[in-house]
């Protein structure tokens, strides 16, 4: 049987079906000895010694089949290698196929295009088969289902048992899916039993095919439908061997032995090449060896020169040795030098912290003045405005006193002009006489009556006139006023917008908080290994608040101390400071140091929330800082402002040395503190409106601000329908004015028109020099003028006393805010020499402040210069280590001669190396490198050598294990045929037939001799004279018996029976399916378009049938397969 490349368990010892190579190599020197022995070929023990070769191998193949006949073994399935299911989809003219395979024997069956030669073609394909070995297209595009884009296939091959494949990834079954498409693109997808993707190489599915022996391109063992027509009626002796050697894998062996052949015929002319290169490496290696002996003359040279390196070797040592001794020195001062800075600067702390409590009271005492101040600035505004207004009511009753007094000198002349007048009449009526005249008279002094009418209207018109500009001024102020609120709101509105969408943005990043070049900043302080500690910030980074409803009054309170950077040094703060200038970012800087301090004992009551309670800080130092620069352990919250106010009025609290509390306003604060002598001071803290620096709760941030700009929207409306109604009122006045003036304009028109014809009037009566009546008139106008005049005086009399009452308002009202001006100058003067105190207290702690923190840099700069020695000190002595170590392997510890020097070591050295140089430049070279030349030289002569011997023994190896290798090729040639020789004729002889296997290895042939009547004498019939049915019955037996020569585990073969008749069909059938039985646990696929009704079959043997196609359809049903098992 042909070898493998796998090697299978085998489940029976006396079914040897696989003859492995590595099995073979142990026997085949005695199975060549025993082939020499005789000229005819192999013989075994008991057969008759005057046997040809082909006899021999004939019994031994009797021999097997009939142990193997008489044992009857159970044809139970595999483990693993064998095919369980196939499916398609989109395939050829399959929308979906899928088909369930037995383990052992199946015969699809169907009609023609009902899938059975798609199953075997999916098969081939699916497991790396090329499209052209399935004879039913060149490419892959080809077996795409008309009106699709893509074909994916499916094939699942069991995999149990002790030789499974990879188990611990697969598990039970190896699922093997390749998907292809129109446009060219096919990939491989190999899964696990579970479906989980274990790859995608195809390389991967060979090893997997290649393990299981599964011979997809074996056209002996996958025999298609055209392969089979072709095999069973048109194959020629020369087709038939050439499917006998591909079969039995005999040819692939054949190719590998032609490479090897052809790698030793290389390797020949190699070594040929090789050997003539030993003779040019030999007379190199002797010449190096010459010059190695004249250079081994100057040693006295070396080893003076060697004494005087070991001598520089230690003397350097030495030399660093006392750089340790020095440093140790400096080390000791540089102690003593940090004692006394650190006693400076607890001096300079304790002054500090004196300076910084005065600073604090007299902070306090300006909060408590200022604080009284507003009460008296506020009562100044309030009587101001009072004095204003009683200013205003005293200067409008003087103006209406002057025109009292006007109009009493008016009518005044009018009385005396009415007397002359009346006097004057007396006069001419005395010289008149007439009706007429009376009559004109009387219309005269009607046409006056109506011109004294309208100009009474005129004034009355008037008079509303100023009444109406001061409405429309007054409307138009308030118009104009409302414009100043509505901007601001606007840009509240805006800046809340902003901020809203810079939460929404960031999400917590807080980048927008600060300078855009902070991030930039930040990579550099990453990146710069210079600092002694990296600095920390900004200190809002480090900071979250855990109550985000006071985000905005710690914000605003903190103010630019959140986007202060720490640092422990001033050399650091110098570093910092120049990064920052270099990425234009500018930032606060603090010098601290990591010195702990405990303020358990100075925390308020723990049922007052505390900022720094509400606060969770990730570094010491940072929270060092605020505790320090804001007090922050003693700062409480209570979000009531009446609260506030009461809790801190109630005494002084221990421990708290300030409150804050929420305003009215949103996001506006209170400041509640202690002032100078225990009075509350309030400050008012106004809304944060930038973005929070401080980490938090984001959301709730969000909401906060989306409620904030909600409200201010609702305010900016309010403000906005207000100032509409202004505009509104603005423009009725307007209309208001508008019409005054076109009724003004009516009524002197039509007092233009009544004096017109008064005058008319008068110019008749002058004319007639007739005047009735005009006396009376006149007496009357002199009685109008008189009560007019006396009127006038009640009224002057009356603005008197009220001007007179102003007047005494103002002076009260001045004497009152006399006396506050001196109450607020006063409290002025203690503010100011309260803020004169707090300068010069300010100056004071900043003083020392700058004296604490120049001495905590004179620590710094004592420990710097401390640490740098120490550095500088320990790399010294790293160095006396690292040269000591070096000068051991120089020479142990030699005394160097008193007086001598590095230098002066150096400068005899070098004398001597001189001297040394000169005679190696003769030579070609220093000793060491003709040593290491020769050493080189002589070692690759030597390994020329032996590299020339030991590719003469593997070329002799190769040789023999050619020769060895082509001996158990025959002998594999030889049995294999037998076997398929001894298999086929008792084939035949199942059917009464007669016949002999006829192979000629010379000329690769291989041909059927059948006689299909037994009782007839002679050597048989050629295939060509036998009957279509003798001949396809024959062809069969042929490829039974090659199959049993096989060790694939699955065997396929299409349409077998399409040129047999019934009764040929039916033996072959039978005689399949016993063949089948005999190979045990392999896997047989028949596909015949003949029914099986006919054909008696086991428990091993699966019936498939597949639904009839129906014609027209383009998309064949789901699930379109039946089984059929007995």
């Amino acid at each position: 049987m042909a070898p493998t490349k796998r090697w299978r368990e085998q489940e029976d010892e006396s079914e040897t079906d696989v003859l492995d190579l590595e099995s073979a190599r142990a026997s085949s020197e005695h199975r060549n000895k025993r082939t020499r022995v005789s000229s005819h070929g192999p013989s075994e023990e008991g057969s008759s010694s005057d046997l040809t070769d082909e006899e021999v191998y004939d019994q031994q193949a009797t021999q097997h089949m009939t142990q193997r006949d008489a044992e009857q073994l159970e044809n139970a399935p595999a483990e693993n290698g064998i095919l369980e299911s196939v499916t398609c989809t989109n395939f050829m003219c399959h929308a979906y196929l899928e088909v369930v395979l037995g383990p052992l024997i199946n015969f699809i069956i169907g009609h023609n295009g009902s899938g059975k030669s798609a199953i075997l073609a999916a098969i081939t394909i699916c497991l790396g088969g090329k499209a052209t070995a399935t004879n039913r297209g060149q490419s892959l595009k080809s077996f795409i289902k008309e009106g699709t884009e893509a074909a994916t296939l499916s094939v699942k091959i069991r995999n149990k048992g002790d030789s499974a494949y990879l188990p611990e990834l697969y598990r039970d079954s190896i699922i093997v899916e390749r998907h292809f498409s129109r446009s060219g693109n096919s990939n491989f997808k190999l899964k696990s039993s579970a479906g989980r993707l274990i790859s995608t190489k195809k390389a991967d599915l060979d090893e997997i095919c290649d393990y299981f022996a599964l011979q997809i391109d074996n056209p002996v063992n996958v025999l298609t439908q055209d392969m089979a027509r072709q095999f069973l009626s048109n194959s020629t002796p020369q087709d038939k061997y050439k499917f006998f050697m591909k079969g039995t894998q005999l040819e692939h062996l054949d190719g590998d032995y032609l490479q090897i052949e052809q790698s030793i015929d290389r390797i020949d002319v190699d070594l040929a090449k090789s050997i003539q290169d030993i003779g040019k490496f030999e007379e190199q290696a002797r010449q190096a060896r010459n010059l190695l002996t004249l250079s081994d003359k100057q040693e006295s040279l070396r080893t003076k020169i060697k004494t005087y390196g070991h001598q520089m070797a230690w003397a350097q040592v030495e030399e660093q040795e006392r750089k340790v001794a020095s440093y140790d020195q400096q080390l000791q001062k540089a102690d003593d030098a940090i004692l006394e800075a650190e006693h400076d600067a607890n001096e300079s702390s304790g002054a500090f912290d004196v300076a910084n409590q005065a600073f604090e009271e007299s902070h306090g005492l300006a909060d408590e003045l200022q604080s009284s101040l507003a009460p008296h600035r506020d009562q100044k505004s309030q009587v101001k405005q009072e004095q204003d207004k009683v200013k205003a009511e005293a200067m409008s009753l003087q103006t209406e006193q002057r025109l009292i007094k006007d109009h009493m000198k008016k009518a005044a002349a009018r009385i005396k002009k009415a007397e002359d007048d009346i006097s004057e009449e007396y006069r001419r009526l005395e010289a008149l006489d007439g009706g007429s005249h009376a009559r004109r008279l009387a219309e005269i002094e009607e046409k006056k009556a109506n011109v004294d009418d309208i100009k009474s209207r005129i004034e009355e018109h008037n008079s509303q006139y100023a009444n109406l500009e001061s409405e429309k001024n007054n409307v138009r102020k308030a118009f104009e006023n409302s414009r100043g609120p509505i901007t601001r709101k606007i840009e509240e509105v805006r800046e809340c917008d902003e901020r809203l969408n810079s939460l929404l943005k960031d999400r917590g990043q807080r980048q927008s908080a600060h300078h855009p070049n902070l991030p930039k900043l930040l990579d550099a302080i990453r990146n710069d290994g210079a600092f002694r500690e990296k600095p920390l910030g900004p200190i809002g980074n480090y900071v979250r608040l855990l109550k985000p409803q006071w985000s905005s009054v710690l914000e605003k309170s903190f103010g630019g101390a959140l986007n202060t950077f720490i640092v422990t040094s001033k050399v650091d703060q110098t570093r910092l400071s120049d990064l920052m200038s270099r990425h234009s970012c500018q930032c606060p800087i603090m010098v601290g140091n990591n010195d702990l301090f405990d303020i358990r004992n100075h925390e308020p009551d723990p049922k007052f929330d505390s900022t720094l309670r509400i606060l969770e800080i990730e570094n010491e130092l940072v929270k060092k800082q605020l505790i320090i620069n804001h007090a922050i352990e003693q700062t409480i919250l209570i979000e009531n402002r009446a609260a506030a106010v009461e809790t801190m009025s109630e005494g002084r609290l221990l421990n708290v040395k300030q409150c804050y509390a929420h305003n009215i306003k949103h996001g506006e604060g209170l400041r509640l503190s202690y002032g100078w002598g225990g009075g509350l001071v309030q400050g008012h803290i106004s809304a944060f409106k930038g973005t929070p620096r401080m980490k938090t709760d984001i959301e709730y941030q969000i909401s906060s601000c989306r409620n904030q700009l909600q409200k201010l929207k609702s305010e900016l409306n309010d403000l906005e329908r207000t100032e509409k109604e202004r505009r509104n009122n603005v423009e009725r006045c307007q209309q208001a004015i508008g019409r005054h003036r076109k009724e003004s304009s009516d009524l002197r028109l039509e007092m233009q028109r009544a004096e017109d014809e008064l005058e008319g009037l008068q110019d008749a009566l002058d004319n007639d020099a007739i005047e009735e009546g005009r006396l009376d008139a006149l007496k009357e106008h002199l009685t109008e003028a008189k009560e007019e005049l006396k009127a006038h005086q009640g009224s002057y009399e009356e603005s008197v006393v009220s001007i007179d009452k102003a007047k005494e308002s103002m002076r009260a009202l001045r004497d009152q805010l006399s006396a506050i001006d001196v109450e607020i100058a006063e409290i002025e003067a203690k503010v100011r020499k309260a803020e004169n105190k707090i300068s010069k207290i300010s100056e004071r702690r900043e003083a020392a402040l700058r004296g604490k923190n120049s001495a905590i840099a004179k620590i710094d700069s004592a420990k710097e210069r401390r640490d740098r020695l120490k550095r500088e000190r320990e790399d010294v002595l790293e160095t006396v280590t690292l040269w000591t170590e070096e000068a051991s392997k120089i020479s142990p510890r030699v005394k160097v001669d008193e007086g001598e020097t590095c230098a002066s070591l150096e400068s005899k050295l070098a004398k001597l190396s001189t001297d040394m140089q000169r005679w190696e430049q003769r030579l070609g070279g220093t000793r060491q490198q003709i040593a290491d030349d020769a050493l080189a030289k002589g070692q690759a002569y030597r390994q020329a050598k032996e590299q020339v011997e030991s590719i003469e023994k593997l070329a002799q190896l190769l040789k023999f294990t050619l020769v060895n290798r082509k001996d158990r090729w025959k002998f594999f040639q030889k049995a294999i045929t037998a076997r398929a020789r001894v298999q086929f004729m008792w084939m035949l002889s199942e059917r009464s037939f007669r016949g002999r296997l006829l192979a000629n290895h010379k000329e690769k042939k291989l041909d059927l001799s059948v006689e299909p009547d037994e009782t007839k004498v002679g050597k048989g019939r050629e295939a060509k004279t036998l009957s279509g049915g003798e001949k396809s019955f024959s062809t069969i037996c042929l490829l039974l018996s090659l199959w049993d020569a096989m060790g694939a585990p699955v065997r396929c073969l299409d349409e077998f029976d399409v040129f047999m008749d019934s009764v040929n069909r039916e033996v072959s059938m039978k005689k399949m399916i016993e063949a089948a039985r005999c190979s045990v646990g392999k896997q047989f696929i028949l596909i015949t378009p003949q029914s099986m009704g006919n054909v008696s079959h086991g428990q091993d043997v699966k019936i498939i049938k597949m639904r009839d196609p129906e014609r027209g359809q383009t998309t064949l049903p789901y699930g379109n397969t039946r089984t059929v098992s007995t």
